[in-house]
């Protein structure tokens, strides 16, 4: 019956061109809604467009204007960015300044009823960004916090995308292109419709409204809460980790409290999650154990229980129209944002690239949907076998002699990748389903769950001393090599904050080939070749310089080749500059 339905539908849809239909010179954009997704989709599409030499207009809806803290600018506290995006935005040329990073975070502690184990990043690098999304929680100064999405907002404007805060009222067709109207306004007509409305507000029925064919995900209630304690006492306590709980509760598949400035973030994912599950949680010692102890975790200072989409949508796209970010498909439970980045370039680069048809949509947006989708499906698999095992104490027990073991440095660190991963979001739960096949790992899961039924104590790791700084990578001072002529590498390097200067041996004496700033990589060749480094990096002054993973970028490659043409439009420009510069030196030799 659904099957019949929607084909009337389509049959009913009003259309004005039996050719392709593809942006042109002139033509009209409207984006509904001003989140990530919708931020991302105006930046890579006003970025695409002008690499083709197309000039189009974005006209970018978004009525909030995050900067008053609470819900007038709530768009939901828990944000992360995760350690694979953080590169992924670096290489785009995105980088996270202090103002929007509320807490560089750079390992995890995992807490179980066992006993509690840090896992930290292999190159000790601040990797994940703690955001806000909105503007902070209630009674925070909402200017002092930064707001990521109006931060992405920016961006997108700086690039020529017409912010318009305000309102839509309405969806319609007119002669076969969408309308948008606002109160007060005159209908607009567009040649592109793209709804990024999120799961949480009324622009999900008006797409509804708008296209029958379109289903919104399924959705289930998390719960996210604010503590303010104070810098210091967050520092003390919580340090630069994010605290992850594993426990034996029914329906919750992700608890962990999360470090943001003066604030500490609780947030809880599963299924249906309620009051008696949130106090369930906080009621256990180990929760308590974690939290300073004057903390009244019976009074949060902001709290909500937004919805998170647990399934794809039906039929998000059609003519002249797409739907993206969690309204479409986002990942199962983590890296939310990361898939809001995903499936808004693929959008982008459909629409410039492939066309604005149903058909374009079909088969090339939605095929990059649906490998989230298809991974998800996985996702769902692994959280089943993670709820068996935080169920059964010797599993919690193995696993924990695990880690502990390989963090330190006794075994390498195969459980803790899987953890890790979990965790973060880093990684495409197929990827981590096909680490635990590992016959070698299998066996030492083995060994360490027959050995936890014969408990032992599981050695305390040292808590290293805080780093009070929201500023991502790691830190270099004056004169300090970051790479060295000669090493061979597997990465690249994208400065975060201050310079660095590239020099090269030339016998008795150096010579300096650049000077590189914010924003900018070096060492980009150890991803496509592995020879020695032609030059040592160093830094001028104090500089905050992030690694980037080749794994992580070549993946990336694979989905989204406009980020390898971005790359290499870059070295292309960089090796004209060193090339003068190096004709400069010679003559002046000479």
């Amino acid at each position: 019956m659904r099957r019949a339905h929607n084909l009337a539908e389509k049959l009913a849809r009003p259309s004005d061109e039996s050719g392709p239909l593809r942006l042109e010179d002139g033509s009209r954009v409207a984006v509904i809604g001003g989140g990530p997704a919708g931020s991302f989709f105006s930046l890579f599409l006003l970025r695409l467009a002008a690499n083709v030499g197309i000039d189009v207009r974005v006209d970018l809806y978004e009525p909030r204007h995050y900067t008053c803290a609470g819900p007038g600018s709530c768009n939901h506290c828990g944000g992360i960015i995760s350690e694979s995006l953080v590169q992924l935005l670096a290489t785009e040329g995105i980088n996270l300044p202090p103002s929007i990073v509320r807490r560089g975070i750079d390992s995890y502690v995992l807490h179980t009823d066992i006993g509690s184990v840090r896992l930290e990043t292999p190159l000790h690098e601040k990797r994940i960004a703690a955001v806000y999304r909105g503007a902070g929680p209630r009674g925070s100064s909402g200017l002092e916090a930064g707001s990521f999405d109006r931060y992405l907002q920016d961006l997108a404007v700086s690039k020529g995308a017409r912010l318009l805060q305000k309102k839509v009222g309405d969806l319609c067709w007119e002669e076969g292109r969408p309308v948008v109207t606002v109160r007060g306004d005159l209908p607009r007509s567009y040649d592109l419709l793209v709804g990024a409305v999120g799961v949480n507000g009324a622009g999900v029925k008006m797409f509804q409204n708008f296209d029958p064919c379109y289903e919104p995900p399924a959705t289930t209630k998390t719960f996210i809460c604010e503590f303010l304690l104070g810098e210091d006492k967050i520092l003390e306590h919580m340090g630069t980790s994010m605290h992850v709980f594993l426990l034996n509760l029914p329906r919750l598949e992700f608890a962990a409290f999360i470090p943001k400035g003066d604030y500490l973030t609780l947030c809880l994912l599963g299924e249906s999650i309620d009051k008696e599950l949130v106090k369930a949680f906080l009621d256990t010692p180990e929760v308590r154990a974690a939290l300073p102890p004057d903390v009244d975790v019976s009074l949060p200072d902001c709290k909500c229980s937004p919805k998170i989409a647990i399934r794809r949508a039906v039929q998000p796209y059609r003519d002249r129209a797409v739907l993206i970010g969690d309204c479409g498909v986002t990942r199962l439970y983590k890296d939310g944002i990361g898939a809001a980045y995903r499936t808004a370039k693929a959008a982008a680069n459909t629409a410039v690239l492939q066309g604005i048809s149903e058909q374009a949509f079909h088969d090339h947006y939605w095929k990059a949907c649906m490998a989230i989708d298809r991974d998800n499906a996985i996702g769902k698999g692994i959280f089943m076998l993670s709820r068996v095992a935080q169920s059964w104490r010797v599993a919690r027990r193995a696993m924990l002699r695990m880690v502990s073991a390989e963090q330190h440095g006794k075994r390498k660190p195969v459980m803790s990748t899987i953890v890790w991963d979990m965790f973060t979001g880093s990684a495409p739960y197929k990827e981590i389903f096909l680490r635990g096949l590992n016959p070698v790992f299998l066996a030492r899961l083995a060994g360490n769950t027959v050995a936890g039924m014969f408990p032992t104590k599981i050695a305390e790791q040292e808590q290293e001393a805080p780093m009070k700084t929201a500023t991502l990578g790691k830190a270099y001072r004056d004169g300090e090599s970051i790479v060295r002529e000669g090493e061979v590498g597997d990465c690249m390097y994208v400065i975060q904050a201050g310079s660095v200067e590239v020099v090269q041996d030339a016998g008795p004496h150096e010579v300096r080939l650049a000077v590189l700033e914010e924003g900018d990589f070096f060492g980009e060749m150890a991803i496509f070749e592995r020879q020695a480094r032609s030059a040592t990096v160093r830094a001028r002054g104090e500089a905050n310089v992030l690694t980037v993973d080749k794994r992580t970028l070549l993946r990336r490659f694979q989905e989204d080749p406009s980020l390898a043409f971005r790359m290499v439009e870059t070295m292309s420009h960089r090796v004209r500059e060193m090339d003068t510069e190096l004709t400069r030196l010679k003559s002046g030799r000479a």
